[in-house]
């Protein structure tokens, strides 16, 4: 088999058969095969697969897989990518999905002709769902290989289901972080940083995928815990990273100042105190200065944002949420 797409579910039925479709629309001259693995959706996610399964004509290409209890994001990724026999493979969540043809097949040529590289990704569209529109953002970033590690550290600038891995790279790179991804929430960004410390990355320049924002996703909560949770994860793991290669501790620099710039806000924006307090509670003023460069704190830590967490801790933030209701 050359090529594998992992694709995870959780309650995607208004998004599954259209992830799907992308997939089995690719015009490739190798084999490749769909791994499909839905982590007891309590929707009709189940059922829709199965209706491709009968029906559509690439459906021998997929490889479905039905969980009988809920695992979790990160097991069922583990048992997905478990499962996957090619040498290389591609990720597209069960909530993406592919708009070009040939995705597959450009990527695959890519990796053919240059055995150093263990990634190639593409630019991406991003749609909100809750908007229902498309979202303006900037162009795909490129980024030379002496500045990869430190940009992703800062940006994580490239979306998963954009993404295509060399097998042999993507294991190792799992391997590494396995321990910390079946802790976290933040699966994308760990292998990403890790794949890039192990192999050259390749930026294919065309927009091939749509990345859905849906609020209540693992990526996107609305619960404060989770919330608070994911966003400290994606500290936590760039921290994981710099400490297990012995890397520059400055390079954490935008990403610790940029978890407390999201604590502030959002509990600026709480709608009630204790959860106001919840998220002050978890701001890490220590390793801010500590990992930071003095001029990266000026800049993101402003004394408007200073000023917004004081605030928030007199509760004149929740006051100014429920004033904002009542008009």
């Amino acid at each position: 088999m050359k090529v594998s797409v992992c694709m995870i579910t959780y309650g995607h039925e208004k998004f599954i058969r259209q992830a799907i479709e992308g997939v089995l629309m690719q015009e490739c001259n190798f084999d490749y095969e769909l791994v499909i693995a839905n982590d007891y959706s309590p929707d009709a996610t189940d059922e829709i697969i199965k209706d491709i399964l009968k029906t559509h004509p690439k459906a021998p290409q997929i490889h479905y897989f039905s969980h009988s209890e809920n695992k979790g994001m990160m097991p069922n990724f583990l048992f997905a990518m478990a499962q996957c026999k090619g040498e290389y493979v591609a990720m597209c969540e069960g909530d993406d999905y592919w708009i070009t043809k040939d995705k597959l097949q450009k990527q695959t040529d890519i990796l053919e002709a240059n055995p150093t590289i263990g990634l190639v990704y593409t630019d991406v569209k991003h749609y909100d769902q809750q908007t229902e529109r498309f979202i303006e953002k900037p162009a795909g970033l490129e980024v030379g290989k002496a500045d990869v590690l430190r940009v992703m550290l800062k940006n994580k600038f490239i979306e998963f289901p954009t993404t295509m891995f060399r097998k042999k790279v993507l294991d190792d790179a799992i391997a590494v972080s396995q321990p910390s991804l079946l802790k976290g929430v933040i699966g994308d960004t760990r292998i990403l940083l890790e794949t890039a410390y192990l192999s050259d990355i390749f930026f294919l320049k065309e927009v091939t995928t749509v990345y859905r924002i849906v609020v209540g996703s693992a990526s996107h909560p609305k619960n404060i815990d989770k919330y608070i949770f994911a966003l400290k994860d994606s500290y936590l793991c760039r921290k994981e990273f710099v400490e297990r290669h012995n890397l520059a501790k400055v390079w954490l620099s935008d990403a610790v100042c940029n978890t407390n710039r999201g604590l502030i806000n959002m509990a600026f924006i709480a709608d009630n105190y204790t959860n106001a307090l919840k998220l002050l509670k978890n701001v890490v003023i220590f390793e801010m200065f500590s990992y930071s460069s003095k001029s990266v704190i000026q800049q993101k830590m402003t004394l408007g944002i200073w000023g917004k967490g004081f605030l928030a801790f007199l509760g004149i933030g929740v006051l100014r949420q429920k004033m904002k209701k009542k008009h």
